[in-house]
């Protein structure tokens, strides 16, 4: 059956692909189509509702909303008369909305005196055809898997050509530091930006695949992709291995193409920006006036001053793998890492929540998805990331264009980040209350795990040992936490290959940090 259902799919993704490729867009095209959809907003949203939540019993927001007695004519009426906005918060007071734990399948739903078990899949969009599976950033959690969609992918094209003039990247060569499958990321970004005109030139991966222990059928669909597209006019960019350690490489290829063609353009992470530009200074490239686009971790001042410190331009991405792209920066931002909302594919509201484990509270994001094309189905699906919201003017583009609400400070209270690779904290629950005390000795509260930043911008991730455990071999600590990581399914493999090779783990001998949680990310540290 698996194989039936393997054919079928590459089946799909040749008919697909070879259209996809041979449609190119304009940048007057993709502002016209983003008007439109600013436009039809509430039509959109109202359509997705009716089509794809009323319309289909299986959707977990139908079984809410039957328990709080909401009706379509209540949300359309509330639309009408109240906005998008308004009416989703009325949802939220009525119980319609997923938290974190619930849509990940960790926390039973409870809601009016009934209660649901749902799993990531029962959110899958169904009126989109599967052509591949892949993750995002390699390992947002243990399960989470997205639909490879091409009809998404155009979607999401248009803000790409925007996203380059932002930039004023529009007319100098780009670039590619991210990993191959099954991250998704790296071959998406691949393709759209051949659909927009404007290629990746050279696409450097930071893990090979055996480092990423790609599976035999992420191998074949990589070859698939690009050597299909090839016969199909389309020379797509092919991976290349550079590892982290090997950052010289990346910034020697854009000191060599900003002296051949003016300018160079680069997508990474933000670590991996941190360690070229480090890596240029080092050897005396010249990479000044060069652009860097980030996504995959938080932009930290720290991160920033350290890019910005060789002469370079750097803006973030914002986006996950359960709703798609949530935004891109600019360069008139104040903020570090603000963000323009693309508020013609997605709704955001805030609702305050503790953190799990902790005695913190943070505004955390509802998102609620409003195309047809999204990869699944979202009303009020609170992410594992918070921030602030305001809305202002901009002179950009996407200003121009109506993306008036902007978000920064955007961190997760939820995953762990490490040289743009992020896994959900809970994966390390185990490890540290049962793992490594059965291996090392101590109990459950002698281990913890902190996301930190050094000064030069470099993510550390450092496993606190209690000195009640008594003397411990800290590289086979360390070791023994990448093992386990690799036993995570779909994503630890990969996870555990960049952290090895980044070496962003690291042993301290302390105390925990009373009331912080077993795993806490930078940033809650700090507002801790």
């Amino acid at each position: 059956m698996s194989l039936i259902s393997d054919a079928i799919k590459y089946s799909r993704l040749a008919l697909g692909l070879r259209g996809f490729l041979r449609e190119t867009i304009t940048l007057e095209e993709s502002k016209r189509v983003i008007a439109e959809r600013l436009c039809n907003r509430e039509k959109n949203f109202l359509s997705l509702v009716q089509k794809g939540i009323y319309q289909n019993p299986k959707s977990p927001f139908f079984k809410l909303l039957g328990v709080a007695g909401c009706e379509y004519g209540d949300i359309e009426s509330g639309v009408n008369q109240d906005g998008i906005e308004a009416t989703l918060k009325k949802l939220l007071a009525a119980g319609v909305y997923v938290s974190w734990e619930e849509f990940k399948g960790r926390k039973e739903v409870l809601r009016g005196g009934r209660r649901f078990s749902f799993s990531e899949r029962d959110f899958d969009n169904p009126f989109l055809p599967v052509y591949y599976q892949t993750q995002s950033s390699g390992s947002r959690s243990a399960g989470t898997r997205t639909t490879f969609d091409l009809g998404n992918m155009s979607a999401t094209s248009y803000y790409r050509l925007l996203m380059l003039v932002v930039n004023n990247a529009l007319d100098i060569p780009l670039g590619l530091w991210k990993p191959v499958f099954p991250a998704g990321s790296g071959m998406s970004t691949v393709l759209m930006q051949w659909r927009t005109g404007k290629p990746v030139v050279r696409w450097f991966s930071p893990v090979d695949e055996r480092q990423a222990q790609s599976s035999l059928l992420h191998r074949l669909a990589t070859r698939y992709i690009i050597y299909g597209g090839r016969l199909w006019g389309a020379k797509l960019a092919k991976p290349e291995y550079v590892g982290l350690d090997e950052a010289i490489k990346v910034a020697q290829w854009m000191a060599d193409t900003k002296k051949q063609s003016g300018g160079c353009c680069l997508m990474c992470s933000p670590s991996s920006a941190v360690k070229l530009c480090q890596a240029a200074i080092e050897n005396g490239l010249d990479i000044e006036g060069t652009r860097i686009i980030v996504s995959g971790e938080p932009l930290t001042p720290a991160k920033r001053q350290q890019i910005e410190a060789v002469g370079a331009s750097v803006t973030p991405r914002y986006s996950n793998s359960e709703s798609g792209g949530i935004g891109y920066g600019c360069l008139e931002a104040d903020a570090t890492d603000d963000i323009h909302l693309f508020h013609d594919r997605l709704a955001l509201i805030q609702h305050q929540r503790r953190v799990e484990n902790a005695d913190i509270y943070v505004d955390a994001f509802l998102v609620t998805t409003l195309l047809p094309s999204t990869p699944k189905i979202l009303l009020n699906m609170e992410s594992d990331d918070y921030g602030v919201m305001e809305t202002r003017s901009c002179g950009c583009v996407f200003g121009q264009l109506g993306f008036d609400t902007h978000i920064h400070d955007i961190r997760s209270f939820s995953k762990l980040t490490g040289s743009g690779i992020t896994i959900v904290g809970t994966n390390f629950v185990r490890i540290l209350e049962e793992v490594l005390p059965a291996k090392y000795g101590g109990a459950a509260t002698d281990y913890q795990l902190l996301e930190e930043e050094s000064r030069q911008g470099q993510t550390y991730l450092s496993l606190i040992v209690s000195p009640n455990v008594g003397v411990v071999d800290e590289s086979d600590v360390i070791t023994t936490v990448l093992n386990e990581l690799r036993r995570v399914p779909h994503s630890g493999k990969l996870t555990a290959g960049v952290w090895a090779q980044a070496k962003i783990l690291r042993v301290k001998r302390m105390y925990p940090i009373s009331k912080m949680g077993k795993v806490m990310t930078l940033q809650l540290t700090k507002k801790g």
